[in-house]
C-alpha cells in the first residue's frame, strides 16, 4: 500500500505585530507523521507522544483529511499515525503541524499536484477544530519553511522569506490559556488609529529585517501594541513585563509565540543560553514550570 513519511516541524505566528500575518519554522522541536493508503473507505488516526484526538472531526489533521477526500473524490481510506513532538495548546503551532502535514501528504500520495498555495488553504481549514476559523498562518510557515508573510487572506498571497542566521529561545511554562479560539477571544475588535500606526512601523521593520537578514531590525520590530497587551490581562501571558525587560537588558527580541502561553526570543546563537536561562528563571522564581528549546529557522515538511 501506498504511504508517506514526513517531519513537520513547529512554528511560531505574530511575532510582536504581525498578528495573524507573520510565521516562523523551527528546526526543532517536530511532529513525525505516516500517512498509509487503505482499503477501509475511512480516515483513522493513530497517536502517540503528546496525546490530541484520534476522531477524525477533533483532530486538525483528521478534519483536513476528510474535507480533502470529499473535495477530490478519494474512495481510498487513510491511515494517519502521528508522533506529536510539539506540545499542544502551547502556541508553538502544533494544531498547524498536524493540518499541514495531512495537506503535504495527501496532496504528494493521490499525486493531486496542488499548488502550495492550495495545500495551504486545506491545512488552514483544519485549524478550525482548534481556532473556529480557518487559519494558514502557522500552515504557511510548515509548508514553505522560513519566514511567510500572507499579504492577503480574500485571495491568498503569501510571501516566503529566507531569515538570518539567528538563535530562537522558546519558553514554553505550564500556565493554562484554554483552547486558541478563547485565546483569540481577547483579541480587541476595535482598535485606536495611533496603535495601529505604531504596530505597522514594526511590523515593516521585522519584515525589512527578515529580507534584508539584519538582526538588529528583526529584534526591533518584535512589539506589538494590539494583541499582545490585551491577552496580557486576559492572563494567558504571565510575568510578560519582566521578560520583555530581560529582553531590553540582552538586546534581544521578544514575544509572544501565537496565541500562547510560549514565549519566543531572538538573539545571536552565540548568546541563547545567556536568554534562555533568563527566561526560565522569571517563570520558576513565580513556581511556574517552564519548558525550553533552543533552536534556529528550520525548513519545511521534508519527507523522510
Amino acid at each position: 500500500m501506498k504511504s508517506i513519511k514526513i517531519i513537520v516541524p513547529a512554528s511560531a505566528t505574530n511575532l510582536g505585530s504581525g498578528w495573524d500575518v507573520f510565521g516562523l519554522a523551527f528546526k526543532e522541536p517536530h511532529d513525525e507523521m505516516e500517512v498509509i493508503v487503505t482499503n477501509t473507505g475511512k480516515v483513522e488516526i493513530e497517536v502517540s507522544g503528546y496525546p490530541v484526538p484520534t476522531e477524525p472531526r477533533k483532530n486538525t489533521g483528521g478534519y483536513t483529511a476528510l474535507r480533502m477526500v470529499e473535495k477530490f473524490g478519494i474512495k481510498d481510506g487513510l491511515l494517519i499515525k502521528m508522533h506529536k513532538g510539539i506540545k499542544p495548546a502551547t502556541g508553538i503551532g502544533s494544531s498547524g503541524a498536524s493540518a499541514a502535514g495531512v495537506a503535504y501528504s495527501i496532496n504528494k500520495l493521490f499525486g493531486l499536484n496542488l499548488p502550495k498555495i492550495e495545500v495551504i488553504k486545506f491545512g488552514g481549514i483544519g485549524e478550525i477544530v482548534s481556532a473556529g476559523e480557518p487559519l494558514p498562518d502557522n500552515v504557511a510557515p510548515d509548508i514553505l519553511g522560513g519566514f511567510t508573510l500572507i499579504k492577503s487572506y480574500e485571495e491568498m498571497d503569501i510571501i516566503k522569506i529566507d531569515p538570518p542566521d539567528m538563535g530562537i529561545v522558546i519558553a514554553s511554562p505550564n500556565i493554562e490559556k484554554g483552547s486558541t479560539k478563547l485565546s483569540r477571544e481577547a483579541v480587541p475588535r476595535t482598535v485606536p488609529i495611533l496603535s495601529t500606526r505604531e504596530n505597522v512601523g514594526h511590523a515593516s521593520l521585522l519584515a525589512i529585517g527578515m529580507a534584508l537578514k539584519n538582526l538588529e531590525y528583526i529584534k526591533r520590530g518584535m512589539h506589538d501594541v494590539i494583541v499582545e497587551p490585551a491577552r496580557v490581562r486576559y492572563g494567558i501571558f504571565r510575568e510578560f513585563s519582566k521578560l520583555k525587560k530581560l529582553a531590553s537588558e540582552l538586546n534581544a527580541g521578544l514575544s509572544a509565540s501565537g496565541s500562547g502561553p510560549s514565549v519566543i526570543g531572538i538573539i545571536e546563537k552565540e548568546r541563547t543560553k545567556d536568554l534562555a536561562k533568563g527566561m526560565k528563571d522569571i517563570y520558576e522564581n513565580v513556581g511556574f514550570q517552564c519548558e525550553i528549546h533552543i533552536t534556529e529557522p528550520g525548513e519545511g515538511i521534508r519527507e523522510v
